[in-house]
């Protein structure tokens, strides 16, 4: 009997299996596969799990990153993805105008209702380019959003790379605006209030601060 079961078991294992191929995240034809796991089997997205601060005379950056396991993407093709997802605090002369941090403990169903999400990574060929790095550096592109954005058209281009210097743990982002603002919002019919990004744009250094 007990080798009954576990033969039940084992058939069990493989037809889940078959049903629900695990395919890596960073090679595989993404979302061509009907409830297939596209999966950080490499773990590339833990390197940027965590909070990241950067600091001058005038502006607070703080970046804070968690990994979503498994989420549940609605395309044509239904699947599960890892992603990392991030939110955001920004503070100027002391002003806070940005922080969404609390927000990551958010269970969404959508991964666009976070203010960043990833893609898979890239190499030195996704724009914009690390004028710095070789052909085959490993960078990890996000789509970019701020809380109070309500404009369809206002896009940045947000990567982002492990950059660790004399064991401080850091990360290097280049962050520059894509597409400007259109006037409406995501109905094309209502008028947009934003029309520009409020944390500037530009090429960041941010520690590790937890």
């Amino acid at each position: 009997m007990k080798k009954i079961l576990t033969a039940i078991v084992l058939l069990y294992n493989i037809i889940l299996s078959a049903q629900n191929p695990i395919l890596n995240l960073h090679t595989a034809d993404f979302a061509q596969i009907e409830n297939a796991y596209y999966k950080d089997i490499e773990q590339f997205q833990n390197k940027f799990v965590g909070t990241w601060v950067y600091t001058d005379a005038v502006k607070t950056i703080r970046f804070k990153f968690i990994k979503k396991e498994m989420f549940y993407y609605q395309t044509i093709k239904n699947c599960y993805v890892d992603y990392l997802v991030g939110e955001m605090q920004y503070i100027e002369n002391g002003v806070e105008k940005i922080n969404s941090l609390v927000d990551l403990n958010a269970n969404y169903t959508s991964i666009f209702n976070y203010s960043l999400h990833s893609y898979r990574k890239v190499d030195n060929n996704w724009y914009p380019k690390c004028l710095e790095c070789d052909d085959f550096v490993e960078r990890l592109p996000m789509s970019y959003n701020e809380p109070n954005n309500d404009d369809f058209g206002l896009k940045a281009a947000f990567v982002m790379r492990r950059a660790d210097e004399n064991g401080v743990q850091k990360i290097k982002i280049q962050y520059i605006l894509t597409s400007g603002p259109l006037g409406i919002q995501s109905d094309f019919e209502t008028p947009s209030t934003t029309t520009n990004f409020t944390i500037p744009y530009g090429d960041y250094t941010l520690t590790r601060e937890n």
